[in-house]
C-alpha cells in the first residue's frame, strides 16, 4: 500500500474543524501519539529517505512501521509496512540489540476525521505547532499522481492554502529544531 499524504502548517484548527463539520465529515477519535524514530546500523535513513518508527498510542497500542523513500514531489507518498507489537520495552530492546539507535521523538495530539476516501488529521505537535494532514491510500503505484491531485483538491475544499504545504516530515522538523539527537 502507498500512503498519499499532504501536510499543511496551519495557524490553528478552528476553521478546518468548521469546514469538516459543514461537510458532515465523521469524527473518528482523539488520540495522543509518541513516535520514536530509529536509524539503521546498515544504512543512514536520512540519506536513503526511509524511516523506522515505533508509535505508541495513548491507549498503549504499539506499532512498528517502516516507511520507504518518498515518491513524487508534492506530498509525502511512501510505501508503508506496519506490524503491531504488545510490549514496547521488549520491542525497543530487540532493536537496540540489533544496533538500531533512537534518533528522535515526536509527541502529538491528534483529532482524526474521515470524509469519503480521505483521512484528515488535525495535529498539535509538541514544540512545532499546528498541522493538518490529508491522506488517502492506494494499492497501485500508477494511481499515486491522481490520488495526489485528489488530496490537493480536497485540501483546497477545506480552505487549506497551498503555500501552507509542509514537505518536511515531523521527524525532519524536530531534527532541524535540534530537539533530539542527530542521525
Amino acid at each position: 500500500m502507498f500512503e498519499v499524504e499532504v501536510k499543511y502548517r496551519v495557524p490553528n484548527h478552528d476553521a478546518i474543524r468548521d469546514r469538516l463539520k459543514a461537510l458532515n465529515a465523521k469524527f473518528l477519535e482523539h488520540t495522543e501519539e509518541t513516535d520514536i524514530y530509529l536509524n539503521s546500523p546498515l544504512r543512514d535513513f536520512a540519506k536513503t529517505d526511509e524511516a523506522l518508527r515505533v508509535r505508541v498510542y495513548g491507549d498503549g497500542t504499539v506499532v512498528l512501521t517502516y516507511k520507504g523513500p518518498r515518491i513524487g514531489n508534492v506530498g509525502k507518498t511512501r510505501e508503508e509496512l506496519s506490524v503491531t507489537a504488545n510490549d514496547l520495552d521488549s520491542l525497543l530492546e530487540i532493536l537496540r540489540r540489533l544496533d538500531f539507535r533512537e534518533v528522535a521523538k515526536v509527541v502529538k495530539r491528534r483529532d482524526i476525521y474521515n470524509y469519503e476516501n480521505f483521512t484528515i488529521y488535525l495535529d498539535t505537535v509538541e514544540d512545532l505547532g499546528s498541522f493538518v494532514e490529508v491522506e488517502t491510500m492506494v494499492n497501485d503505484k500508477e494511481l499515486i499522481n491522481r490520488a495526489t491531485d485528489e488530496v490537493l483538491q480536497f485540501g483546497d475544499k477545506l480552505g487549506l492554502k497551498r503555500e501552507w504545504i509542509e514537505k518536511r516530515t515531523y521527524l525532519e522538523l524536530v531534527l532541524e529544531r535540534g530537539g533530539n539527537e542527530r542521525r
